[in-house]
Formats: C-alpha cells, structure tokens, sequence
C-alpha cells in the first residue's frame, strides 16, 4: 500500500478517477495523456519516457511507444491517402492531421450506393472482454465506440464542408437520411462497445470557431442535440459514463450538453472564459482541461506554463474534484513546457 506525505492511503488510478467524476476530492488530480503522434516524432524517447516513467496517467498502463509511421491512419500520414470512408486525405507533414482532399458525397446521387465500413462482430469485441477486466483492476477504461465516434466531423468529410453548410439551411431529405445512417451505425458501434463494459464512452466534434458556434444554435438543436441524447441515453443505460471533446467557442451549447445526460467535457480552453466556464459547469459537467496550446503551452516558459495550471487548478476548485488534469502535447511544445504542466498537476 502506497502512502501519501500527509500520511493517507494512495489511491489507486481507477479509484482516483472515480473520485473526480463523483466530485467527491480524490487524494491528487487525475491526469490523461494526449500527445500527438508528430509529438513522438520530435521529442523521441524523452517523450516516452515522460508519459511512461515520469507522469503516468490514470487511464491506462504506461505503454506509450512512439508510433511507426506506417501505422498511422489516412489522416495522419503524408501524402494523399483514401480512408475506408472513401475520403481523400492529403497532408504535408507525418503525424499531424491533415486536410480533406475529395469526399465521396458530394453529389447526392451517390448516396445510393454508399457503403459503410464494416463494424467488428460481437465474437470478435468479445475477445478483448478479459483485457479490458484486467485494465480496470487498477485503471479507468475510456475508449470511444466501434466505427465512428464524431458525427458532425464525419458529415464534412463526406459531403464537403461548403456542401454541409448549405444542407443545414436547405435541409434536403438527403441530410436526414444520411444522418440517420451515421446515427444508426454509431448506435449499433456503442453497443458492441459496451459489451466490453468500459467505465466511459467518448465521442467528439468540434462545433466551434475561435468566436461562436460554427451553425446557430438553433440547427445544431434541431440537427445534433436529439442524436447526441440518444447515444448518451445508451452509454447510461449501461451503466457507463460520457465524454465529449469539442474544440472552439462552444459556450452557448454546453447547457445542451449538460441536459441530455454529459458526464465529462474536453473543451478549448484557449477561447473561452474560464470564470465563466467554470461557474456554467461547477457540479454539473466533470472537465478534462485543455491547457492552453495555443499560447501557452508551445511558446511560453515552463514556469508560465506551472502558473497558467495553478490558476486553472484554482478556477475549477480541482482539488476537490470534477476535474481532470489534460494538456494536448504536439511538437511545437517544448519537452520541458509539457513536463512542467504535468509537475503542476501533480502540486499538493
């Protein structure tokens, strides 16, 4: 049994993580990990090294590994490369996400003949079923479901982003029956993944500019909040809880969110009000931080970078629980910046 320097029993991962969901002060603040794969490929073994020795995080053994760049997904590789979406990537730099190149529904006519990519049987889900038992003796499993966890994201990458925009305006059938598609497949992807019993499903799309919401509230309530329920509904059903990541100013929906059923929030902090964030969600929505990435962390000091956490640690009372100590690592981010966000985490 570990013991703490103020003499009470250590938590073990899981329990801590636990603690912070339930607001209920866990013995520190439990920290995740996210760094992107062009991260590894700037930083190396000392990347690995500080995930796995230095900082390990909460939510799953220290396995971190820098990752061979064949093995990166369509997106994420350099070059043009077609997913099994039939989405055409191109990008210019290995490991970073890349930009849509071609959609393959761009004409509506097409959507006759579209094809989903195949979703995994149960008999072979099943077959992680022990590894996942054995992951949460010690640890919190968060995972996303089979198939497709972003909705809106994967409608740009098939219809086009310009094409979309005008689809929420003019609202063709096809809209509705594309999405519906999508929501089925993400219905029928949770389920397999809940035959694992995870302690947490994830979802994620980005819904905001630096400014606003990227749609008006009103089509994103007519469009996305009633599917968004119906995947939360299922995750709770099961016993598990929801995270959602979503990056820009989406301040005017996270009341939305918090109605139908969200447990955990990964906003953008570098956009918002974090006074106001913070009292918009106190006790309502666990938040799993965004430390600022996009001043702070690649170009400020790893003393300003220890401030910027204290504060935030401040802001959302984390000590006490309902928080989750995250920060993305890219490669423009110092080594010594991401390891001073982790030391600042871990302050008593």
């Amino acid at each position: 049994m570990k013991v703490r320097k103020n003499g009470e029993k250590e938590m073990t991962s899981r329990e801590r993580v636990l603690k912070a969901i339930k607001f209920d002060r866990p013995d520190r603040i439990p920290i995740m990990h996210a760094a992107l794969p062009a991260a590894f490929y700037t930083h190396g073994q000392a990347l690995v090294d500080l995930l796995n020795k230095k900082y390990p995080h909460d939510f799953g053994p220290p396995v971190h590994t820098i990752p061979p760049k064949e093995n990166l997904p369509p997106e994420y590789r350099a070059g043009e490369h077609f997913d099994s979406w039939g989405t055409l990537w191109r990008n210019e730099e290995e490991g970073m996400h890349g930009q849509v190149a071609g959609v393959p529904l761009d004409d509506w006519s097409n959507l006759k003949t579209f094809k989903l990519p195949p979703l995994p049987s149960e008999e072979d889900v099943l077959k992680n079923k022990e590894d996942v038992k054995k992951h949460k003796e010690n640890y919190f499993y968060l995972t996303g479901p089979y198939g497709l966890g972003n909705l809106f994201e994967r409608l740009q990458f098939l219809r086009g982003y310009e094409n979309l925009m005008l689809d929420f305006i003019q609202k063709p059938e096809e809209i509705y029956e594309l999405m519906d598609m999508l929501l089925d497949y993400m219905v029928e992807g949770t389920r397999l993944v809940l035959l694992l019993e995870p302690d947490c499903v994830a979802y994620a799309d980005d819904w905001g500019t630096q400014l606003q919401l990227i749609i008006n509230p009103r089509e994103w309530r007519h469009f996305f909040k009633p599917r968004y329920k119906k995947l939360f509904d299922i995750v709770h059903a099961a016993g598990a809880y929801t995270y959602f990541h979503s990056d820009g100013m989406i301040m005017e929906i996270i009341p939305d969110l918090i109605e139908i059923g969200l447990d955990i929030l990964n906003p953008q902090f570098s956009c918002m009000d974090l006074e106001k964030l913070a009292s918009l969600t106190k006790k309502k929505l666990v938040i799993s931080s965004d430390i600022d990435r996009q001043y702070i962390l690649p170009f400020g000091t790893p003393e300003e970078v220890r401030k910027y956490v204290r504060k935030v640690i401040d802001i959302f009372d984390a000590k006490n629980g309902g928080f989750i100590g995250r920060g993305e690592i890219a490669k423009d981010v110092p080594i010594e910046n991401a390891e001073a966000m982790y030391r600042a985490f871990l302050e008593e």
